[in-house]
């Protein structure tokens, strides 16, 4: 299962006609924070880790959304450049398959990044934290995410089942897991009128294939 799953997947209008963003997320241990840019920031801050919300501060990540992608390249480049003395390695955890090792910062300079950032609001911009941004758009995901959730949560146990027979099989419980832990800690709810499907699904990510 890729870092990126299904129902993370764009849809609808191309790139080029969506907003872009340039965004600052911020490592909850202080450490550093990431520079970059995007046309979509929660599914590029899930190819460092689907634990994004527990690794990252997601209340002072921000995202700066901007009409057009020459407006966020420009941004982010300008960024990067201010702040090239501060560089600081990326966290072990984040895969090399990830790219953007070179645009992490000492936390030290957040404020200042941050203040940049702000300086540069150019209308109809605006400036949202990670925490708004990515809840809203888990919410508007729901049902896409329900309809991959109840699959991976059938594959989970088909997997569990032939690996107690003795089969090799591949672990289908963590990405389910992990997507369902986002959803909790956004206080997002799913499966409103099946509550027993949430519970059934619940307890397939329980299950282990090894």
């Amino acid at each position: 299962m890729s870092q990126i799953d299904a129902f993370l997947l764009d849809r609808g209008e191309p790139a080029d006609s969506r907003p872009w963003f340039v965004y600052l997320f911020a490592l909850t241990d202080c450490s550093a924070f990431k520079v970059g840019f995007s046309c979509n920031p929660l599914q590029r801050i899930c190819t460092f880790t689907r634990r994004y919300f527990e690794l990252f501060d997601l209340q002072q990540s921000l995202l700066l959304e901007l009409p057009h992608r020459e407006l966020a390249r420009a941004l982010e480049a300008m960024i990067k450049t201010e702040f090239a003395a501060h560089r600081a390695q990326a966290p072990a955890w984040v895969p090399l398959e990830a790219g953007g090792h070179t645009e992490w910062f000492s936390a030290v300079y957040f404020g200042e990044a941050e203040a940049r950032l702000r300086a540069c609001i150019v209308p109809p911009a605006n400036v949202s934290s990670a925490f708004d941004a990515f809840r809203a758009q888990l919410e508007r995901l729901s049902a896409p995410f329900e309809a991959w959730a109840a699959a991976q949560g059938q594959r989970a146990y088909d997997s569990w089942s032939s690996a107690r027979r003795g089969y090799a099989v591949r672990d289908h419980v963590a990405p389910l897991r992990d997507w369902l832990d986002a959803y909790r800690y956004f206080d997002l709810p799913l499966f409103v009128d099946e509550p027993q499907a949430l519970a059934l699904i619940r307890q397939s990510a329980r299950l282990s294939s090894g």
